[in-house]
């Protein structure tokens, strides 16, 4: 019976030291991975970077919705706030925040359809103990680490669609104050 128990007991811890590494330290590992080789294929920091259109030529396994433009934008809080500003469009849309381990932390509608919705969704994102008071009205995000990610998504399912979306990203801001 003592080996049983000592057996599940090992069981049982490398069980939770597994469960800690799948859920805690993998995400952020995944996040950090694959910022890294959006710098190193030139993506710019503070800065909103159209994906190209989706096809099936293009992604043949798994892939993002054909129907919508993404744009992402790469944040860095080391020096401070960065500020989001992002048009609304006439269909679906939204902007989220991603924290470095992967987690959604902001979503907002970009859907002018929708009440409610501004004609710019303004959001500044910071850290914890960076001060936000003097940014006015704008949305505020408080992550945990300097790293983080911008995502728009518009309705773009064909390609005029895709261009005017394309369109508004030299209106949209994501830049440190």
């Amino acid at each position: 019976m003592r080996a049983f128990l000592t057996g599940l007991a090992a069981f049982a811890i490398t069980f939770l030291i597994a469960h800690f590494v799948v859920l805690s330290a993998l995400p952020g590992k995944i996040m950090s991975t694959v910022r890294g080789q959006m710098v190193e294929r030139g993506m710019p920091v503070h800065a909103w970077a159209m994906s190209p259109r989706v096809t099936p030529e293009s992604q043949p396994v798994v892939r993002p919705s054909p129907d919508l433009a993404y744009a992402i934008c790469l944040i860095d809080l080391s020096n401070g706030p960065v500020e989001l500003s992002v048009p609304a469009w006439p269909e679906y849309g939204s902007l989220s925040i991603f924290e470095a381990d992967t987690d959604n932390v902001y979503a907002g509608s970009l859907d002018a359809r929708a009440e409610g919705t501004p004609g710019i969704r303004r959001v500044i994102v910071a850290l914890e103990g960076q001060d936000l008071y003097q940014y006015g009205e704008a949305e505020q995000v408080i992550v945990s680490k300097p790293e983080a990610l911008a995502l728009i998504r518009r309705l773009a399912p064909s390609q005029a669609a895709y261009e005017a979306a394309a369109a508004l990203i030299p209106a949209s801001r994501c830049a440190p104050l």
